[in-house]
């Protein structure tokens, strides 16, 4: 049988009202006798809820929540107060950090190549710091090149010969592979007498190759020129081939060295040109002197060809005596300058001779330069003012027998400047170049000073002439330069002959190629509590101008 759930309430309520039921019955009626049990009633509903019982005892703590999310920034706090000022900047007023203890400001050493510069800074230190800057001219952008003489390279030279006679008597030119071509005439080699004589070599003077023109009787080279596309063209004179005694030749051959063309100009007499120029229109100026046509012994001779060596036309100048023409460029206005000698008539003096022409070679003006004794122009170069810079030896105005003589004209041939240079001695003069810092280097042969003989005599100077250093190359012999470039790097190559040196003998020359030394770029090689010195290379281009500037380091 299945039990009855009561609540414990219930039972108490059941109690009472059985007892209460009890009495009354008793009172009242008989008792009656118990019937049997009846069926079990239905499930009662269930009963309300009970009353929420006391609180229970406190739980353990639950684990902690996740971060809640970040809050917004908080406004900017207000701008603190001003730091105490910071010491004074060295060498300087108190708050500057910048401005140094000294300033040279721009100095001009253009004339200063291959000389000391001291700067006088007086700040009683040696513990400084320098900064030091360079230009190239008053007005063109700074710079710091080959700082510390960085730029040197050292020179070297050379020989080329054999048992005979060799000189490097013709031009030389820096070639498009960083090489050199050289030009004269040989004794040694070739189909007889002498030769003409072209060498190749590489960038150190090592030979390419090399080759020699000519005939049976003698032939040489006198100036070359490279032409745009990589060829050569070269001047001569030959005894083997021409109409008369000497001729002149014009040839152009390619980078190899293989003939292309070749032209022979005279008449009957003795024509040699000896100056080569390129003209505007790709042809060709040659200049020397002819006794075959003229007003008198020998005249200067001026020749124009066209770009394959064709004579267009040919002009002579010159009076009764004898004249020469030594060099000869292209004048701005398209005309010709003319730089040699000339002499009167039985007159043994000759005096420097500038001859201008138009462009057909009319004579246009001449002027002669000169004193008392000997003096002539062997060479020529237009300035960029449109005048000319004349070079050759003078006897009138020498402290020796004979000195180098430069001179600037105007683009009348006025005079403007002339200087002289030498010694004791005699000095003889070959070749002039304008260089790229627009002074002027000159080539020669000197016996005043050196190593003996004659000896090559390299002379470099400023833009009006003021001498800024020479140097002197060979040995106990003779040793004579007759032409030079100025190469890429800033230094000179430079030709001639050696009898100190070589295959042959004391009696005959060989070629003497001497390529310079380098030196490019300024330095500081000194410093007192007072004062600073610096260097400044020798082949220098770009420290024309310099500025140092120096703060305190205590």
């Amino acid at each position: 049988m299945a039990k009855i759930a009561i609540a414990k309430g219930t039972i108490v309520v059941l109690i009472v009202v059985v007892i209460l039921i009890a009495g009354g019955v008793s009172a009242g009626v008989t008792m009656m006798s118990v019937g049997p049990q009846g069926s079990k009633g239905d499930k009662g509903d269930t009963g309300a809820t009970g009353a929420t019982g006391l609180q229970g005892p406190k739980g353990d703590t639950g684990t902690n929540g996740a971060t809640g999310a970040t809050g917004t920034n908080g406004a900017t706090g207000a701008t603190g107060a001003t730091g105490a000022s910071g010491p004074a900047g060295l060498g300087v007023t108190p708050g500057s950090l910048v401005a140094p203890a000294y300033d040279s400001g721009w100095v001009n050493i253009t004339s200063m190549a291959g000389q000391n510069i001291v700067l006088n800074h007086n700040l009683g230190t040696t513990d400084v710091s320098v900064d030091i800057q360079g230009r190239t001219s008053a007005t063109v952008g700074i710079h710091q090149k080959n700082l510390g003489l960085t730029g040197y390279t050292s020179g070297w030279s050379t020989v080329y010969g054999g048992a005979g006679n060799d000189l490097a008597s013709g031009n030389n030119v820096q070639t498009n592979d960083g090489g050199y071509a050289i030009s004269g005439y040989t004794g040694s080699f070739g189909a007889g007498g002498l030769d003409a004589w072209l060498v190749k070599t590489d960038s150190v003077g090592n030979i390419d190759w090399n080759m020699t023109y000519g005939g049976t009787l003698d032939d040489s080279f006198s100036d070359m020129i490279k032409t745009k596309d990589g060829g050569l063209v070269l001047l001569g004179y030959t005894l083997s081939f021409g109409a008369g005694n000497y001729d002149s030749f014009l040839m152009k051959v390619n980078a190899s060295g293989t003939i292309l063309w070749n032209q022979t100009y005279g008449g009957i007499g003795s024509d040699q040109a000896i100056s080569l120029f390129q003209t505007s229109d790709g042809g060709y100026a040659l200049v020397g002197s002819t006794n075959s046509s003229g007003a008198g012994n020998f005249d200067s001779w001026l020749v124009k060809t066209d770009a394959t060596g064709n004579m267009i036309w040919n002009k002579t100048y010159g009076g009764t005596g004898n004249d020469y023409g030594a060099w000869v460029v292209q004048a701005s206005d398209g005309g010709y300058a003319i730089a040699g000698r000339t002499a009167l008539l039985s007159s043994s003096i000759n005096d420097a001779w500038l001859v201008k022409t138009d462009s057909t070679g009319i004579l246009l003006w001449n002027k002669t330069y000169g004193g008392p004794a000997n003096d002539q122009a062997n060479a020529i170069v237009l300035t960029s003012d449109g005048g000319y810079a004349l070079f050759g030896p003078t006897s009138s105005f020498a402290v020796g027998g004979q000195d180098a003589w430069l001179f600037k004209t105007d683009v009348n041939g006025n005079m403007i400047w002339n200087k002289t240079y030498g010694g004791t001695g005699n000095e003889f003069c070959t070749y002039l170049l304008q260089t790229s810092d627009g002074g002027y280097a000159f080539l020669g042969m000197e016996n005043s000073f050196g190593a003996g003989g004659t000896d090559f005599w390299l002379v470099k100077t400023d833009a009006t002439g003021n001498m800024l250093w020479q140097r002197t190359y060979g040995g106990p012999n003779n040793d004579d330069g007759y032409s030079m470039i100025q190469t890429g790097d800033g230094g000179y190559a430079i030709v001639g002959g050696t009898r100190s040196f070589g295959y042959g003998n004391t009696a005959s020359f060989d070629w003497y190629f001497i390529k310079t030394d380098v030196e490019g770029g300024l330095a500081q090689i000194d410093s007192s509590a007072n004062s600073i010195t610096l260097y400044r290379g020798v082949t220098d281009a770009y420290w024309n101008f310099v500025r140092v500037r120096i703060w305190k380091t205590t």
